[in-house]
């Protein structure tokens, strides 16, 4: 009877043990999961890339995620999509070329409000830190394609 009983605990522990990540038993699954990934989020971010330079007309820099961190860019394409659905955009001037930060969560914050009243779910939208700290780049590239959706489905 003992013997039993521990042909089922090893049983069990097998069990268990099958259920590990692929990760943990395969290291070339998980690099290779993490380029896939990666090549994903480029994607995602040229794309959001051109939508944001065709329609403004506008090249964007290098590094996207500055360029947005500001809002202005954001605020121009919600006009762009619905006007004045940003009433006012702080922007930089030749004596003070950088926002400072609460300018710039403002233009943020008016960005994502026009968002609301131009019909982005809820669910899309991403919060002001993921634009002000440049720490969701794909939550942003998702909130943009909605809007850019909402375009769309308006023009038809």
């Amino acid at each position: 009877m003992l013997g039993s009983h521990d042909d089922g605990g090893i049983h069990s522990r097998v069990f268990l043990r099958s259920h590990k990540s692929l990760e943990s038993v395969d290291p070339q699954f998980t690099m290779r999961r993490k380029m896939e990934q990666l090549r994903e989020e480029l994607e995602l971010m040229e794309h959001l890339r051109d939508s944001i330079q065709s329609r403004l007309r506008v090249v964007l820099p290098e590094d996207l995620g500055s360029s947005l961190m500001d809002g202005v860019v954001l605020c121009h394409l919600a006009n762009h999509i619905r006007p004045r659905s940003v009433a006012s955009i702080h922007v930089p001037s030749p004596a003070v070329p950088k926002l400072s930060m609460a300018k710039c969560r403002r233009n943020v914050e008016n960005f994502l409000d026009a968002c609301r009243k131009i019909g982005v779910p809820e669910d899309k939208l991403c919060l002001p830190h993921h634009i002000l700290e440049e720490k969701g780049l794909m939550r942003v590239s998702v909130m943009v394609q909605a809007l850019v959706d909402e375009d769309e489905d308006n023009d038809c």
